[in-house]
């Protein structure tokens, strides 16, 4: 849409929007409601129910051409977000989650200034974003990643991509506006995990995530089932690469279980970062089977009960790259580098638009010096939720596993792709070697891989990691710098 300047997100005025909301009856009292300790309030937006409404249709998920969806009927499966507000003695708690490749940085922190900041409709730490990665989605905005890296567009195409983040913006504003402001149902919470194998580690390390994370809430008066909050750790590609919307075996999960139980679903993602679906397993396959398990969980009733007071905090750490990007020596011999590539015959033209970007950062002295990471905390009687932003992969969730267990602190649901999603964070295994997720190979990790993750982000280098031999992790690590403030957070 014309008038939003690349590079300049946040200005300009919102756009209108229309939504299509399915709210669930109240039927309850402010009086009754304000007596309950716990209370629920949810409600589901249908994204996609009008794609005339957003100005572009570029989708992200994939590099390194152009894809977008052809209008109104290429869509599969409609995208979807949902907000689940939980009042604790009338202080709200806000979830809000959404079917989106990506939120990156400058988009998650102006929803929070218009949520948090702006209207007041909750605390900074009491509100948690998170995306489920699907990869036929809409791109939205314009950092990391960039569409010009990722798709090769032109500046309107990324205009037209900032006014449907514009739009976007607004209607998950009025959806958390909405549910906070509505009178909610006095509730009973109820948690429990089951199992499902649906991916492999694409990355090659040990880990395959298995984990269901079930939240039930149930009416405080008669134990009816309200609404279900489940999650799993794997990539939304089960869908074949093509230019159809589609929310994925995510959405799909989400959507069977609705039909089957006649309650709203809320699919939280895990850490997915090197987690893919298996071969052969197709879409219905991992929709079926999550929503299988889930349904599972809910039947067999062998659930903690999840009670408040809710005690949130949040923090953010600052992740350092593998070379000190303040030293103007190492900056000098970063920009050798790029000039190389980008002067190298045979170099792919990804690579050469990520070159012509680090080059002029360096020039203009923007070049980034790390990446920030935000972390939350929700802890509860019987759970803590932890929120980790980025594409974080799964050694994280086995390590968080341990210390929770080291702890003391029973059931831990820990949720990827939260606030915002401008990196792959992996750890000292992955790190060390080396990949796509993690940004380098062949030992040249002076350098980003040419057509790695960091390139479609947008970052000059892969992240820090330990010495070999060295265990626990080096503090300025990635690794050792995630661990750390997790722990923080986790200690009692």
């Amino acid at each position: 849409m014309a008038g939003i300047s690349r590079r300049n997100i946040l200005r300009g005025g919102m756009l209108a929007a229309t939504a299509l909301f399915t709210t669930r009856l109240a039927g309850t009292s402010a009086a009754r409601a304000a007596e309950a300790p716990l209370a629920v309030a949810y409600n589901e937006l249908e994204l996609t129910g009008d794609l005339r409404q957003f100005p572009s249709w570029w989708m992200g998920g994939y590099g390194w051409n152009p894809r977008g969806c052809a209008g109104p009927g290429d869509i599969a499966r409609h995208l979807k977000a949902h907000c689940m507000v939980i009042h604790d003695n009338g202080v709200p708690n806000v979830l809000l989650r959404l079917d989106i490749i990506s939120i990156p940085r400058d988009v998650h922190q102006e929803i929070r200034r218009r949520v948090v900041d702006e209207e007041g409709l909750v605390a900074a730490e009491d509100f948690m974003i998170v995306t489920s990665h699907t990869h036929n989605g809409l791109f939205v905005g314009d950092t990391h990643p960039d569409p010009v890296l990722v798709l090769g567009v032109n500046d309107a195409d990324v205009d037209a991509i900032n006014g449907t983040t514009f739009v976007l913006m607004d209607m998950l504003v009025e959806l958390v506006r909405r549910t906070v402001q509505e009178t909610p149902i006095p509730a009973t919470l109820w948690y429990d995990e089951g199992y499902e194998e649906i991916g492999f580690n694409r990355a090659g390390l040990d880990h395959v995530m298995t984990d269901v994370p079930v939240l039930l809430a149930r009416n405080a008066d008669d134990g009816t089932p309200l609404a279900v909050l489940f999650g799993y750790a794997c990539h939304p590609v089960a869908r074949p690469r093509d230019e159809k919307i589609d929310s994925d075996y995510a959405g799909l999960a989400a959507d069977l279980i609705a039909d089957r139980l006649g309650i709203m679903a809320l699919y939280f993602q895990g850490c997915a970062g090197d987690q893919n679906p298996a071969e052969g397993v197709t879409l219905a396959d991992a929709g079926r089977k999550i929503a299988d398990t889930v349904v599972e969980v809910i039947e067999r009733d062998q659930f903690t009960q999840v009670t408040g007071p809710f005690q949130n905090a949040m923090t953010e750490v600052e992740l350092l790259f593998n070379r000190d990007l303040t030293d103007p020596d190492e900056v000098a011999a970063l920009a050798e580098r790029y000039e190389a590539r980008l002067a190298a015959p045979g170099t792919q033209e990804q690579a050469k638009r990520h070159a012509r970007l680090v080059l002029d950062q360096i020039e203009n002295d923007t070049l980034p010096t790390s990446i920030p990471m935000p972390i939350q905390r929700w802890r509860l009687g019987g759970l803590t939720i932890l929120g980790l932003s980025h594409e974080v992969l799964s050694t994280y969730h086995v390590l968080l596993k341990d210390v929770a267990a080291d702890l003391g602190l029973g059931h831990l649901w820990i949720m990827a792709y939260v606030g915002e999603t401008q990196c792959y964070v992996g750890a000292d295994d992955a790190l060390r070697a080396g990949g796509y997720e993690v940004g380098w190979e062949n030992g040249e990790d002076d350098i980003v891989k040419h057509d790695g993750a960091s390139v479609s982000y947008g970052w000059p280098l892969p992240l820090r990691y330990s010495p070999d031999g060295v265990d626990p992790a080096a503090p300025d690590s990635a690794e050792g710098i995630v661990m750390k403030a997790c722990t923080e957070l986790l200690r009692p």
